[in-house]
């Protein structure tokens, strides 16, 4: 353990009540080892806590830290509430306001009776106060149980620290499930792994268990599975695979005929399920289940609007857009109004969002129709587009981060009667599973998205399984708009869906193929970046996109050149190093999860306005319409953006974009993989590689099928 120092908190200076990061200053009464010094003296501190209070004594855990500009800080790795100890503490403590009802003459009263065991007997005697003349027995319940609860949660915390928790892990343990975690201790530590990384608590349990019980396996093989499933994205897994990753956690000695024996009990518990020798576990199981009793219940239901009423509406749209819509788009527009649920599937240029556009204005109540998307950027782009506020699919679902959960539920359901989802291919099963949890049964539900682009990245493939149903409804579109004589990308993106090789694609204005080694990658690049740099072309219309993060050619190495290109060292501008990366004043940088509380999305892409380095060290990112802060414990959750994953980069376009495929990555390459990075771009498409390579890609079928359950579901 720590050195420790003992005493009271005089104020909090900072803290941040998303993470528990708190910075204040201490006064010391009592302390050991290297903090010997500090008796008697006032010290900072900075360190994650549950509620602290300045009426109690703590004893703080921890070492000295000196700051560069704010000097010397205890940072404290654990702590605990200490009662005070002497006659004379007792009374400053009992009648410090903290307890109502209770002055310094009546405190002086119960020291008098109890003496220096007086903390003690309130503790343990809900009725000892009601002893001491003028103290009602309400009074003395009130303080017994307010005196617990004031060491409760602190109590948890230290004896979670001191299993092996962070503090910061602690905290968020004790937020979640105080009530519970006695008996979460004692008969199943793995229930922590809905809060907590599966691995660490897998370590804290072998520390004080036997790492063959059978508690520890069955989790272990449950994990497994799900380790399998958001590896691969399927929603089930070959128990070979399976087997090969609980290997893993046993140092490879452990039974085939043992783990078949375990799989048996699991099935029997219906904690998993097996189908031809692949495992699911039950809450996969109950999802796919829950997606296909709701379609089924959307599918049977018909409106049949007048079709020559919408054609005369259909008309007026275009003249109104000066516009003109094919068969195939009027079809869609007028099923979609005559459907409960209907798809409507194309690739880039084939009009998707004029389809959305025609739909919303056909209906008077705007208020009763939700335009969503998997992620900020296709938000706002729908926004934009079709003229009406849309969401991310978390923000109207009310996403809660600190409990994980969603405020609309079966429950509490959304009073929308239409909801159209765009992007539809990004939707894995839990999120559209808590979608439809929160619609109700009459809701008319449209489906818009590519099939050919990537699919979640988390487990299922929804668009794929749904298009693949004979009873569902929907309206593939073929033809291209957005494209002109001189113009390949829409081309191009055909070709590659239809599998056809590139052999010569340069008699065309938007497309170009610099044919480079994996060792002139970067030299290539670097004349595009100073040309986009010379013009002074906005980095919001530039994207680089990159299967990898490694690598010389990977993104976290094009990322520093590039940064070095166009935002490079400068002394007027502050900057931070977090792990091995350099953030700077103005740097491009991307979201990569979602915090709907500070309105900022998976994909988001923004720039840092400002660098902090106290009262801690913080980052400020402009993301156009709102600025968000980020603190130590956020700075996981954004990344240099000159270069971002295509996997990232999925709903979003930009006016240019280079396409990197390195031969050192080949092997992450495939038809999907690069239709999507090639769609990405509106005006301009520039693929840096060797042409081998990428028609290498095109004709991959690597993850081109996910095994999922789905279909077996939709009646």
């Amino acid at each position: 353990m720590s050195d420790y120092v003992i005493g009271k908190i005089i104020r909090i200076i900072y803290e941040n009540n998303t993470n528990s990061y708190k910075v204040g200053v201490f006064k010391v009464k009592d302390s050991s080892g290297n903090l010997k010094e500090y008796i008697n003296h006032s010290i900072s501190f900075v360190g994650n806590f549950n509620n602290l209070s300045n009426e109690v004594f703590y004893k703080f855990y921890g070492n000295i830290v000196e700051h560069p500009k704010y000097g010397e800080q205890l940072n404290v790795n654990n702590y605990e509430i200490c009662n005070p100890t002497d006659e004379e503490e007792i009374i400053s403590y009992l009648g410090s306001g903290l307890f109502k009802g209770i002055g310094i003459k009546t405190a002086e009263k119960i020291v008098d009776k109890y003496g220096n065991k007086t903390i003690e007997t309130i503790k343990k005697d809900p009725y000892a106060l009601s002893k001491i003349n003028g103290i009602s027995v309400k009074t003395s319940l009130y303080i017994h149980e307010k005196l617990n609860s004031l060491t409760y949660e602190e109590e948890l915390i230290s004896n979670l620290t001191k299993m092996g928790f962070g503090v910061n892990e602690s905290v968020k343990i004790v937020k979640t499930c105080a009530l519970n975690l006695p008996d979460i201790i004692k008969n199943n530590l793995y229930i922590l792994t809905n809060i907590i990384d599966f691995d660490k608590v897998d370590s804290i349990y072998k520390k004080y268990n036997d790492q063959n019980s059978d508690l520890r396996v069955e989790n272990v093989i449950t994990h497994s599975i799900k380790n399998v499933c958001y590896k691969t994205g399927n929603t089930l897994a070959s128990i070979e695979e399976v087997y090969i990753e609980v290997l893993k956690y046993f140092d490879n000695d452990f039974k085939l005929s043992s783990f078949k024996i375990y799989l048996k009990n699991l099935i029997e518990q219906f904690k998993i399920y097996e189908f031809d020798n692949y495992l699911m576990l039950n809450y996969f199981y109950d999802t796919e289940e829950y997606i296909g009793e709701r379609i089924n219940l959307y599918n049977r239901i018909k409106i049949k609007e007048s079709v020559s009423k919408i054609k005369k509406y259909l008309n007026k749209f275009e003249k109104k857009n000066n516009i003109i819509l094919n068969d195939d788009q009027k079809e869609a527009i007028i099923e979609s109004i005559n459907n409960n649920l209907f798809i409507i599937t194309g690739g880039p240029g084939t009009g998707k969002t004029t389809i959305i556009k025609a739909i919303v204005d056909y209906y008077e109540d705007k208020n009763s129709i939700a335009l969503l998307a998997p992620t900020g950027r296709s938000a706002k782009r729908m926004s934009y587009s079709v003229g009406v506020n849309a969401s991310t699919i978390h923000k109207f679902l009310k996403w809660d981060k600190e409990t994980s959960t969603f405020g609309l539920n079966e429950y509490n359901q959304s009073k929308a009667k239409i909801v159209i989802i765009d992007e539809f291919s990004m939707v894995d099963i839990f999120l559209f599973s808590s979608l439809l949890k929160s619609l109700k049964d009459t809701v008319k539900l449209i489906l818009v998205g590519d099939a050919n682009q990537l699919p979640s990245i988390n487990p299922g493939d929804v668009l794929y399984d749904l298009l693949n149903s004979n009873n569902i409804n929907k309206k593939y579109l073929t033809q291209i708009y957005r494209t002109n004589e001189k113009s390949f990308i829409n081309i191009l993106a055909n070709r590659i869906k239809n599998k056809e090789l590139i052999e010569d694609a340069n008699d065309y204005n938007d497309f170009r193929f610099i044919e480079s080694s994996d060792n002139n990658i970067i030299n290539n690049l670097k004349v595009i970046c100073e040309s986009i740099k010379n013009k002074k072309m906005s980095l919001d219309e530039f994207q680089v996109l990159v299967p990898m993060y490694k690598g010389i050619n990977g993104i976290d190495n094009l990322n520093k050149i590039m940064q070095n290109i166009f935002n490079p060292n400068n002394n007027d501008i502050e900057e931070l190093i977090i792990g091995n990366t350099i953030y700077r004043e103005n740097d491009k940088v991307i979201q990569l999860i979602n915090d709907v509380d500070n309105n900022v999305f998976n994909g988001d892409i923004g720039y840092i306005e400002r660098v902090n380095s106290y009262p801690k060290k913080s980052i400020i990112i402009n993301f156009s319409s709102h600025k968000v802060e980020y603190e130590q414990n956020d700075f996981d959750k954004f990344n240099l953006a000159y270069a971002v994953s295509i996997h990232k980069s999925q709903g979003s376009e930009y006016d240019n974009v280079v396409v990197i495929i390195s031969n050192s990555h080949k092997r992450m390459f495939y038809n999907k993989l690069i239709y999507t990075a090639c769609t990405r771009a509106k005006k301009n498409l520039i693929v840096v590689g060797q042409k081998d390579n990428f028609n290498y890609s095109i004709m991959s079928n690597y993850s081109e099928k996910r095994i999922t359950h789905l279909k077996e579901f939709i009646k």
